[in-house]
């Protein structure tokens, strides 16, 4: 059994993680290989903006500090950067300083895409292409976000020593295995 202390990612955030990873997923594959734009598009994109919504609020209400928000300030994202530049990053007990500023730019992405992807079915934008081109460009750079925090994921955890992928499945904290020689 996980006690409190052993906890780095609760259940609900993970959840979270997952699915608005699958809708993210499932919303590109409706547009980009199956064309399908329509009302079901629409009902996952605003279900996946309400997990962020209810991420956000658990986030806010947790006691459980690798789960709750901060601002990264510019000392702590040079001391980061500095560090990847070094070629070794300190553990974090959660989002390191580019990780969380990253997740935000993600969740904003993501409310982005649901407002001009209302926008775009409103009666006073009917016919109007800009909340679409907005929508589709808006959508290809939260792609290409996805794209670059996969890539970080794997970066941070050779240079961290820790398994951030089994971490957000499990939620505790898991060392790299080192081969010994």
């Amino acid at each position: 059994m996980q006690t409190r202390a052993d906890m780095l990612w609760p259940w609900w955030l993970r959840l979270s993680h997952w699915l608005v990873a699958a809708g993210v997923i499932a919303l590109w594959l409706m547009s980009y290989v199956w064309y399908e734009t329509d009302w079901l598009h629409r009902m996952v994109g605003y279900v996946v903006l309400a997990i962020v919504g209810v991420r956000i609020l658990c986030g806010c209400l947790t006691q459980i500090s690798s789960a709750r928000f901060y601002l990264p300030g510019w000392q702590a994202m040079s001391r980061h950067m500095a560090e990847m530049w070094q070629g070794s990053i300190a553990p974090h007990r959660g989002h390191n300083p580019l990780g969380q500023w990253s997740v935000y730019l993600i969740w904003l992405f993501i409310a982005a895409l649901a407002l001009t992807g209302w926008l775009g079915r409103t009666d006073a934008l009917w016919g109007e292409d800009w909340p679409v081109e907005l929508h589709a460009a808006l959508s290809l750079a939260l792609l290409g976000l996805v794209g670059l925090h996969v890539l970080a994921v794997m970066v941070v955890s050779r240079l961290s020593g820790q398994h951030l992928l089994s971490q957000m499945i499990h939620g505790r904290v898991a060392p790299l295995k080192r081969k010994s020689n």
